[in-house]
């Protein structure tokens, strides 16, 4: 465990040492924290700062200061890290006495919003993830879900990839980077919040360089990089704040002339912001644009998905309703780092208003095939069914938080969004993926509901 401001209120009172430290701040507010669950799961700066402590700024200035004093080896693995470490190696030991699969499952078409199995019959774990084509092989990663059932505190068990030749049928490859089971200050730890990784190649270093993003308390980067894209991937960055800013979803995008790679990513849910790559591709430097400024919850905009077309670069966009799905917004511009300009929602005929109950995480190019634009994306609640009367219903409770005479909601309207909007206790290993091709009505994005299709039916 990591004692800093950024840690859950939880966490901190496991420790005496630290709970003497937190009532000597901020008396009187143990006993509220305690027996209130919401409270207790706030990182404890977002704890004072919701609960107006005064003079905030130097309170959190001077206690992250002496929590970071707790910084001991002894301290390092709380008792409840201890229990998860424990019963992490179990999960371990069951998948590893696991007898081998034999490859039996195969199909000729994507089926959109359908259970997706690899070639030995189980599902696909690659969510919130991309693909990448090298040497005729298509490699898809993402997130590894199969032992997340919102109960047992497992949120990414480390990170899958499968390989293709066809876009239908894929075959498990193993991890791409593997959970890392006994230390709870890795980002890689089961219980840590990482999501939505993407590669980027250098063709400077040679190297492949992966970014994922730490959702949570800390809301940072974790950056690794390979000598091959399978790996082995070696940590770079355990947690990348650039610019200091809290990050959200992301995306990476690389110049097809220059090699100048960008970052796209949901600065401190307050804009899309663009920061220029390092050479190497392994940190960010200044800031080049701002999209999507200004906006609050649930129209502030995450899950950037960037690609070009045309001569026009593009950005699809989701707005911010945890994993509940909601509108998607395309947006373009003539520059990577240069402000895009929304263009509409590109889900056509879509009854959902909820981008098909599903969110994007990635646009790609099929490879030899110059009108195939495939949008992938996660349904992360298949039992869910977002329709028109929800979607509303979540803009207005959410909404209204910001602007209350503009939005209005009952209170049976807030109880029913609050019951459904799960992150911690959702079952995303039942998750399923919904992918599109990607035309265009002139200059803007489309994307058309299909019950099947497959790639061999574009040029």
């Amino acid at each position: 465990m990591i004692y800093n401001i950024s840690m859950k209120v939880n966490s901190l009172f496991e420790n005496e040492q630290a709970a003497v430290l937190f009532e000597r701040f901020l008396p009187g507010m143990r006993d509220m924290a305690q027996k209130n669950p919401q409270a207790a799961q706030l990182s404890v700066e977002q704890l004072i700062r919701y609960s107006r402590i005064p003079q905030a700024e130097e309170v959190i200035s001077a206690m992250n200061a002496e929590l970071e004093k707790l910084n001991t080896p002894e301290n390092a693995i709380s008792p409840s890290e201890a229990k998860q470490i424990a019963y992490f190696r179990q999960v371990d030991a069951a998948d590893k006495a696991k007898a081998p699969a034999m490859e039996t499952h195969h199909q000729d078409a994507v089926y959109p919003g359908q259970p997706w199995f690899d070639t030995k019959g189980e599902r696909i774990q690659a969510h919130g993830g991309a693909v990448i084509y090298e040497d005729g092989t298509y490699y898809w990663y993402g997130e590894n879900k199969e032992h997340t059932d919102g109960k047992n505190g497992i949120w990414t068990w480390g990170l899958k990839v499968y390989s293709s030749t066809d876009l239908c049928n894929w075959e498990d490859r193993g991890f791409l980077i593997p959970p890392v089971l006994d230390d709870p200050n890795s980002s890689l730890f089961p219980a840590k919040r990482v999501d939505r990784p993407h590669i980027l190649k250098c063709e400077k270093t040679g190297k492949y360089v992966c970014w994922i993003k730490l959702s949570g308390a800390e809301a940072a980067f974790t950056i690794w990089q390979a000598d091959s894209l399978l790996g082995t991937y070696e940590m770079v960055e355990n947690i990348y704040n650039p610019g200091g800013h809290k990050i959200g979803d992301f995306d990476l995008i690389a110049d097809a002339e220059t090699g100048k790679g960008y970052l796209y990513f949901d600065a401190d849910h307050a804009a899309m912001v663009c920061m220029e790559l390092a050479e190497d591709y392994l940190h960010a430097g200044r800031e080049a644009a701002r999209s999507y400024p200004g906006l609050n919850p649930p129209f502030t905009r995450e899950a950037p998905a960037l690609f070009a077309s045309g001569g026009k670069k593009y950005m699809l966009t989701s707005g911010m309703t945890g994993y509940v799905p909601n509108r998607s917004d395309a947006a373009a511009a003539s520059r990577w780092d240069e402000e895009f300009v929304s263009v509409g929602d590109p889900h056509a005929d879509d009854a959902s208003c909820a981008s098909f109950n599903s969110q994007i995480s990635k646009v790609f190019r099929v490879e030899g095939k110059k009108n195939l634009l495939i949008a992938m994306a996660d349904r992360w609640l298949p039992d869910y069914k977002v329709d028109s009367r929800i979607a509303d219903l979540f803009t207005r409770v959410i909404a209204g938080a910001y602007a209350p005479e503009q939005y209005k909601a009952t209170d049976a309207e807030r109880e029913e969004m609050y019951a459904a909007n799960v992150l911690e206790t959702a079952d995303t290993s039942i998750a399923d993926y919904v992918w599109l091709p990607v035309s265009f009505d002139g200059e803007r994005p489309r994307i058309c509901w299909k019950d099947a299709w497959s790639p061999e039916d574009y040029e």
